[in-house]
């Protein structure tokens, strides 16, 4: 039986031009491809930036209407130190969401500590290659109610909408409810967070949120990890080691709590790897039944059994050409192969997919002379920006007869994607 991930029987238009391997600026004002330029105001992330909206964000006093007759970032109460383009640079991924949209969106949500409090909600969608903002979020609060000081318990705004994370590769998407899912929340930012063990839901046909219960034992600090797993329909995540991160756990979003919140907790067994753990990436491999995670402190593999989950991490042998495994890298499944694809900003163009049999047989997959899109990106970005950073917004849209690997960046750069096969 199809599920809804499994529908699409065509490709977006664009992706008949592609040469496997090459990436290329789907978006933007030059994209590749003999594309037109996108059109205005959905160009770039950075366009749907509440900030630069005067109804949303009157100027209130000479200094800032200065500001912005110059061409300086417009600030907000909810801008925090850095500003919007934190919603990428500041340790946040993306997820890709099939259902949304014609070809399926890529979802941007994310800030943390005291780089941005904003808890708007953006969607690049794939197949009119156009950004949007989905939700404002919260956007009426006072300064007072933003960052240091502002604490609340169930780590929601006001509005509902969760304070943003830091949220690295803690986030994943559900196709069957049409959900993008956050492992974790924030009952405060600024410069000294707290960290929640609650899970939060955004939904995607009503562009509202929803969170979960508090699990009272997990600390899901900085630098965690996750997975999708729809055979079992669990969200398995590792927490990070920063903060007292302690936890391999299983978080189901399905059914309403009398309390009001939704799904619940399943497994909780201690963190598999302490002193370890920050910034590494995990994959279900649905043909194989079992967990992969990157292990960047050890260059190497692991698997995880679902079906015993308690059990310790087993190393994995690597045969071929594997790269250095790298810290915020991603790691995903390409379903057209069934291979799963690892990237890292670190490899530039580099593009390697494993096939594992018990052992994982890795080989490049992306051609020498292709464009790469961390260095192309950066160049174009006016912005400070976290070069290495890969987490989620690197993922794979699958279609009838072909795998795109999709890449986000910076808020003021293209959106790159690349045809894994033919």
């Amino acid at each position: 039986m199809s599920t809804p991930a499994e529908t699409f029987s065509d490709p977006p238009e664009w992706a008949a031009a592609m040469e496997p391997g090459h990436w290329y600026r789907i978006s933007g004002d030059v994209p590749d491809l003999n594309l037109t330029p996108t059109a205005v105001g959905t160009r770039y992330l950075e366009d749907s930036d509440p900030a630069r909206d005067p109804v949303l964000n009157p100027p209130l006093s000479l200094k800032e209407r200065a500001r912005r007759l110059i061409g300086r970032d417009w600030i907000a109460p909810w801008s925090g130190r850095v500003g919007f383009s934190s919603i990428t640079e500041a340790w946040n991924g993306a997820v890709y969401a099939s259902r949304f949209g014609l070809s399926g969106s890529m979802i941007v949500f994310g800030g943390g500590h005291n780089d941005y409090f904003g808890s708007d909600v953006h969607a690049f969608d794939i197949a009119t290659r156009e950004w949007r903002r989905l939700t404002t979020g919260f956007v009426s609060g006072r300064p007072d109610e933003y960052g240091q000081g502002a604490i609340y318990p169930d780590a929601v705004y006001p509005d509902n909408s969760p304070l943003p994370p830091h949220t690295y590769d803690y986030i994943q998407y559900d196709a069957v409810g049409n959900d993008f899912i956050l492992l974790k929340g924030q009952a405060e930012l600024g410069p000294h967070v707290r960290a929640v063990a609650i899970p939060h839901l955004f939904n995607l046909d009503t562009h509202t949120w929803r969170h979960g219960p508090r699990h009272e034992s997990a600390i899901l600090n900085s630098g965690g990890f996750t997975t999708w797993d729809a055979k079992r329909r669990l969200l398995w995540g590792h927490s990070g080691d920063d903060g007292g991160g302690n936890a391999f756990v299983g978080y189901s979003p399905d059914g309403k709590n009398p309390d009001g919140t939704f799904g619940s907790w399943r497994e909780f067994h201690p963190s598999k790897l302490p002193g370890e753990a920050n910034h590494n990436a995990m994959q279900m491999h649905p043909e194989a039944d079992s967990i992969l995670v990157s292990l960047h402190c050890s260059d190497s593999l692991g698997v995880i059994d679902p079906s015993n989950p308690g059990d310790a991490i087993t190393p994995v042998k690597s045969v071929g050409p594997k790269p250095a495994i790298q810290e915020y890298a991603a790691l995903e499944h390409a379903a057209g192969s069934g291979s799963l694809i690892y990237y890292s900003a670190a490899d530039g163009a580099g593009v390697h997919a494993i096939d594992w049999d018990g052992e994982a047989h890795w080989h490049a997959i992306s051609a020498a002379t292709s464009l790469d899109p961390i260095a192309d990106a950066a160049v174009r970005s006016s912005h400070k920006i976290n070069k290495l950073h890969t987490f989620g917004r690197f993922r794979i849209a699958h279609f009838a007869d072909v795998d795109i690997a999709l890449l986000v960046r910076h808020v003021d750069s293209p959106v790159y994607a690349m045809r894994l096969q033919k």
